[in-house]
């Protein structure tokens, strides 16, 4: 396994080569990612990680860059930075200033980023084993780090496990009260239970931790990260549904949940419907290279479960039905609720 991430590895740094100056690039930028290439192929993983950091200080939006830096951060077992550097790569849109080929590259890299989710799916579940194992433990921090991490790396145990994400959140608020208070600022840590803020819907308390974290940046890169996680933060539920769907994290159980039938058994036939409507978004997802064309998207996927609803064919039918008529709602209604 390792060989072929290895394999896959040259094979980016390969096909780049000479792109610097294709895609317009910051000349520094491309001086530092040609000896972060030559760094590689000495097998020094330290050095290359660290030069294609000082590339993204440079010019800190390049989205090819931050993928090769994941993919080099995976192979050295970070999967918490490399998440970090994926997430933003699946969230860029293509930039008509850096050329065809970036954009051509950026599309690529988000489609193969899908591929990796359940390498960090894995990880995060052996978070979570050991919060588990060591939960009755007396370092509490210890453990609110542990479900920090199980969480970033797996969406789905956000979902299953709301009291072990408030449990985390009451252990970083008690511990970092003097940050709240103003006597002392440790960044990291904020920036970890600002994420929890997130995952958790404290949309308030989180962005009010996003900025604070601006005033303490030291880099261009650091500015863009943090600057990036605000302004998704902001984003609208629509955006987001569309950036979750592109990025592979939608599943078929939020699917169910969005049309009101989390708690019906379906069949396999209907599974498979819900299934192949997933498949088809995220395809065209992948296609759309404009925001019109992303919007056109969400609003097949609003006209496809409307259409089933007024047809009685969604799972859960009665349930929704029964659930939209004692809310005096409408399917429309109840569709832009939910970001549709």
């Amino acid at each position: 396994m390792k060989k072929l991430l290895v394999l896959s590895m040259c094979v980016v740094f390969v096909c780049l080569a000479g792109m610097a100056g294709a895609a317009g690039l910051n000349p520094e930028a491309a001086a530092l990612y040609s000896q972060a290439e030559a760094a590689y192929k000495a097998k020094d993983l330290e050095k290359a990680a660290a030069t294609l950091v000082e590339a993204l200080k440079k010019e800190p939006d390049n989205a090819v860059f931050r993928y090769i830096l994941g993919k080099i951060l995976m192979e050295k077992g970070d999967f918490l930075g490399a998440r970090e550097n994926f997430e933003i790569v699946g969230r860029s849109r293509p930039n008509t200033e850096k050329g065809a080929e970036y954009n051509d590259k950026l599309k690529n890299f988000k489609k193969r980023i899908k591929t990796l989710q359940d390498s960090f799916n894995d990880e995060g579940q052996k978070k979570f084993d050991l919060y588990l194992k060591n939960q009755d433990s007396k370092q509490k921090i210890q453990l609110a780090v542990t479900l920090y991490q199980a969480f970033r790396l797996n969406p789905p145990l956000r979902y299953k496990n709301y009291d072990e994400l408030k449990k985390a959140t009451d252990i970083y608020e008690e511990a970092l009260q003097k940050c709240f208070q103003g006597q002392d600022w440790k960044k990291q840590p904020m920036l970890q239970l600002a994420f929890l803020y997130e995952i958790a819907n404290k949309k308030d308390k989180a962005a009010e931790v996003y900025m604070r974290a601006l005033d303490y940046v030291e880099d261009p890169n650091e500015e863009f990260v943090i600057t990036h996680k605000f302004d998704y933060l902001n984003r609208s539920n629509k955006e987001k549904l569309l950036d979750t769907i592109e990025a592979g994290e939608f599943s078929q159980k939020d699917l169910e949940e969005l049309m009101g039938s989390s708690s019906e058994k379906i069949s396999d036939e209907d599974r498979q419907k819900v299934e192949d409507m997933i498949a088809d978004a995220r395809s065209k997802l992948e296609n759309a290279s404009s925001e019109e064309e992303r919007e056109q998207v969400l609003e097949e996927i609003k006209a496809s479960i409307i259409e089933k609803q007024k047809r009685g064919e969604l799972p859960g039918q009665d349930k929704l039905n029964e659930k939209l008529k004692k809310e005096g709602k409408t399917m429309e209604e109840y569709m832009k609720e939910k970001g549709l």
